[in-house]
């Protein structure tokens, strides 16, 4: 188990725009404008200073100027002069740096690549194994609008063809089996030419066939690449198209000209996905990404976390960058794998030594997919399970159906655990897993033990938000704001109920609404108020994460 006092992929702190961006929103929120000027002169000080900006610190600076006009129409131009001036100065840098990047773009080779990165051996070879993003460009010649990753318009820079075979020879020999190529960028764009040769993305495709990696392409097949669309398709490249409606009538033409069908995705009048310009800054929506493990840019490489989709996270995801002092990747799980991770729960990953081992503690993007978590079924996609459903785990109802299923649960583990040998030729440890699964689900069908489970996860929850707040007082600022109406609600239905009353009172009655409670408490800290019989609840109620049984257990 990996210890809380080893905070292993939480070493790396926000960056100076991204907390710049925090304190923008709750100055936004909050209609206190001189900060809101304030904090665009400190922002317009430091991007002076950077010679090149990188692709993360321009999505922010977009993010920070989507958030400035979102504020204009309550600004008065005579009281707030100089922070309209300031923004037309923002905006200008940063299309200024757009005009510079596309006027220069550059080649990454896999030495200045890996260089500037400065791992380990070790660190290394996890990236490629744990890798489900390799994003060949930085910027994209479509500049969707819409793009829910918040593309850079424009293309940057490239990988050169000989770092991006370098890079999917080592994740074919570290034993990764699938990469997607693409990202905050569209593939198709890809293209280098050396001595007078021109290599495309069909290049890349070609060579991945002698590897033992499977790939996926996602494209809005930029103008000007329908002929290399057409190629990919009669090679039967495995390419799916985003359709918009500014490309629908170009990809039907390209279809009825070679005679196939492309596989679609976003084929609504509506896009079901936040994006861009869709981010109103103050709404909770679903994630927008569908997988944990790491992600390889020309500008570095990041761990990957899924999170609602929301003013904290408008990519729909954390992306953590990895760095000497990153010693914990997460096991790479992708697509309906991935929703079946329980979000609130400590990760699984590798350590250094190639060991899978489990954290004992959340991370503050964990803790904040908690906070925001309201139960609905709008915010949790089919096969995810929701903070609520897992509570409803130990209500009395579930705990009788499993009871009910005692016999034909240890016959499956039966089939799991004895299909090739007997339990007196067992290997210890297999046999202690055996008897330890049974075991869990006996207590589990007890009402007693069952009530105990559920302490030791609210408590484990309750202490993460309780150590959270104290640490993140600017986030924990935005998410009272974002939570505001469910926070009245729950304020108003049950504070004169849960006042100065004991939790484990409630969690033990099966007749009241556990989640309802735990939103309570959860809002208590949040709001530093009615919290003194919650901090009294987690001293003296500790509790820990037991991996192998798959439950939260008192400490």
């Amino acid at each position: 188990m990996i210890t809380h006092q080893d905070r292993y992929i939480v070493l790396k702190s926000d960056s100076f725009l991204e907390d710049k961006k925090n304190e923008l929103l709750l100055a936004m929120y909050e209609k206190n404008y001189q900060k809101v000027e304030q904090f665009v002169y400190n922002i317009l000080q430091h991007i002076k200073k950077i010679t090149k900006l990188d692709e993360n610190s321009e999505k922010l600076l977009n993010q920070i100027h989507c958030i400035i006009e979102k504020v204009a129409p309550d600004i008065q131009d005579h009281h707030f002069l100089k922070l309209k001036n300031n923004t037309r100065v923002l905006k200008k840098f940063i299309l200024s740096s757009t005009k510079q990047s596309k006027n220069n773009i550059s080649y990454i080779d896999f030495l200045t690549w890996e260089q500037k990165l400065g791992l380990n051996q070790a660190q290394k070879k996890l990236i490629y194994r744990t890798a489900m993003t390799f994003q060949l460009t930085i910027g994209c010649s479509n500049f969707c609008r819409r793009c829910n990753e918040w593309a850079l318009p424009k293309l940057r820079s490239h990988f050169s063809l000989d770092a991006i075979q370098k890079i999917l020879d080592l994740m074919a020999e570290h034993q990764n089996d699938e990469i997607s190529l693409y990202g905050a960028s569209d593939p198709l764009d890809w293209e280098e030419t050396n001595r007078g040769k021109k290599a495309d993305i069909n290049r890349i495709i070609k060579y991945l066939k002698n590897l033992s990696l499977e790939y996926s392409i996602l494209t809005k097949v930029p103008r000007g690449k329908e002929l290399l669309l057409e190629k990919l398709l009669k090679s039967n490249a495995n390419i799916s198209v985003s359709i918009t409606a500014k490309n629908k009538t170009r990809i039907k033409k390209i279809e009825n000209a070679v005679g196939k069908s492309l596989s679609k995705q976003h084929d609504l009048e509506e896009l079901l996905i936040p994006a861009r310009l869709d981010e109103d800054f103050i709404s909770i929506k679903p994630s927008i990404t569908d997988g944990y493990g790491t992600e390889i840019t020309p500008d570095g490489a990041f761990i990957i976390i899924p999170t609602f989709t929301s003013a904290l996270h408008p990519f729909g995801h954390k992306k953590i960058a990895i760095t000497p002092k990153t010693n914990f990747f997460p096991i790479k799980q992708t697509g309906r794998d991935a929703l079946l991770i329980d979000y609130f729960k400590p990760l699984k990953g590798y350590n250094l030594k190639d060991e899978i081992q489990y954290l004992d503690y959340l991370l503050d993007v964990q803790v904040e997919s908690i906070i925001l978590d309201n139960g609905s079924e709008q915010l949790t996609p089919p096969g995810m399970r929701s903070l609520k459903e897992y509570f409803d785990i130990f209500e009395e109802k579930p705990r009788l159906q499993r009871k009910k299923m005692t016999r034909s649960v240890i016959k499956r583990l039966k089939k799991q655990f004895l299909s090739d040998t007997n339990f007196k030729n067992m290997p210890v440890d297999k046999k202690a897993l055996y008897l330890k699964k049974i075991n869990i689900h006996i207590k589990l069908c007890k009402k007693n033990r069952c009530q105990t489970f559920n302490l030791a996860a609210t408590s484990f929850f309750l202490r993460a938000v309780s150590d959270y707040t104290r640490k993140n007082p600017i986030k924990t600022k935005i998410m009272q704001f974002l939570l505001q109406d469910e926070i009245k609600h729950i304020f108003d239905t049950r504070t004169k109920l849960c006042i100065n009353t004991p939790p484990e009172n409630f969690f033990n009655n099966p007749k009241i609404n556990s989640f309802e409670i735990f939103r309570f408490y959860v809002f208590s800290l949040l709001n530093n108020s009615n919290d003194r019989a919650v901090l009294e609840f987690i001293e003296t109620s500790p509790s820990t994460y037991d991996p192998v049984a798959d439950i939260f257990i008192p400490y």
